[in-house]
């Protein structure tokens, strides 16, 4: 169905609103303002919900700004390469805000300026790509909401030691991962999927499975691992543990500051990750690595005063914060969270048990894209 829409705000996931006949309409590739002509999907998602595809701005907005890559709008790659990184961390605030009010059911919580790296462009930051090869041979992304593929000679996300590798002459149907990490790049296939490779900051160097368990921008972790040592403050003595802990990014640097009158428990379920986490604890015979479910893994902790949590985009569930804030000793919790709606709702079941959350942090570490990182803590009120 054709219509004429205009563009009423933004949406969680990359898209803006709109409405036609009582329903909610999604559009990606617009802004707020403008006015749009869409091909409404005749197969709705609801009666109330519907998704839409841009066929032409006729009055566009005085925020958009022309994308730099030739792809967008057709890879599904990025989101928001038609806004500048100004933009598009208010758009990250107001989606954010959004959310806590409408899923957390908050009115009052002090949202921080979105944070970046320093002298963030947007561009050649990921030091990770994943590419599904054409029958051409040649390295390809997929298309938005389609399986799609669209043939790339050059991803302008990707660091420029992963685009330097050659983007044909691939096994046709196959799927390739690209890592660039401090001096090496490797490329990973479905039969060489094990290597591990090493990352290095000021904070330490870790050793990981190459393509996972490891944050996708390159200053990523050590904005990350700032943050999170701001927040929980670990001291000489302090007993902490890092849940979801993968190779134990926190857990390392916690260790250090801890020392050997300190204790550092990191639990992750995953084998690969427990197995490097395990490798980068080994110079700190007070800190351990875990194999287990955090949830099943409470039901026995020991004790600690401090936690860091950093859950999937699924976030934390009930048994989880029903065990972390029934502790004893437990007077602060550091929350890194990947998804703002999981976040609100998790907050919110925080303060119903009584606890205290402080200053939200947003973070933009995946630049064009919709996703933002967010580390708050959340305290026992005494």
């Amino acid at each position: 169905m054709i219509a004429t829409l205009e563009i009423l705000g933004y949406a969680a996931g990359g898209s803006c609103v709109a409405r036609y006949e009582g329903r909610v309409i999604f559009v990606r590739g617009v802004l707020p303002g403008e006015l749009v002509k869409v091909d409404i999907s005749e197969q709705p998602q609801s009666k109330r919900y519907a998704n839409a595809t841009l066929i032409e701005i006729i009055k566009d907005s005085p925020i958009r700004v022309n994308a730099p890559c030739k792809y967008f709008g057709q890879c599904g790659g990025c989101d928001w390469q038609h806004l500048s990184i100004e933009n598009q961390k208010k758009m990250h605030l107001q989606t954010m805000s959004d959310q806590l009010q409408r899923i957390g059911k908050f009115s009052d919580l002090i949202i921080l300026p979105v944070m970046t790296v320093p002298n963030e462009s947007g561009l050649h930051y990921r030091t990770k790509m994943r590419y599904a090869i054409s029958d051409n041979g040649k390295t390809a992304m997929r298309e938005v909401r389609s399986n799609n593929l669209v043939e790339i000679d050059s991803c302008l996300l990707a660091s420029k030691e992963i685009d330097r590798v050659t983007k044909d002459g691939w096994n046709p149907g196959e799927e390739i991962t690209i890592v660039s990490a401090t001096e090496e790049t490797l490329v990973l296939t479905e039969k060489n999927n094990s290597p591990e490779i090493s990352f290095k900051n000021r904070y330490g160097t870790w050793v990981a499975p190459a393509g996972e368990f490891w944050q996708i921008h390159k200053g990523a972790p050590e904005l990350l691992i700032a943050e999170v040592l701001a927040r929980l403050n670990p001291v000489a003595g302090d007993r902490i543990a890092d849940l979801y802990a993968g190779v134990g990014l926190f857990a390392l640097t916690i260790a250090n500051r801890v020392g050997k009158s300190g204790r550092v428990v990191a639990v992750e379920f995953d084998r690969r990750a427990y197995r490097s986490a395990t490798n980068n604890l080994k110079p700190f015979p007070w800190a351990q690595a875990v194999n287990a479910d955090v949830a099943r893994y409470l039901t026995n902790a020991e004790l600690v005063n401090k936690v860091v949590v950093d859950p999937p985009r699924s976030g934390l569930n009930s048994s989880v914060i029903n065990h972390l804030t029934r502790m004893d000793g437990l007077t602060q919790i550091c929350y890194v969270s990947c998804d703002v709606g999981t976040l609100a709702r998790d907050l919110r079941e925080f303060a119903d048990l009584g606890w205290q959350i402080g200053k939200i942090q947003p973070m933009l570490l995946f630049p064009m894209t919709a996703h933002l990182e967010t580390i708050v803590s959340v305290s026992k009120l005494s």
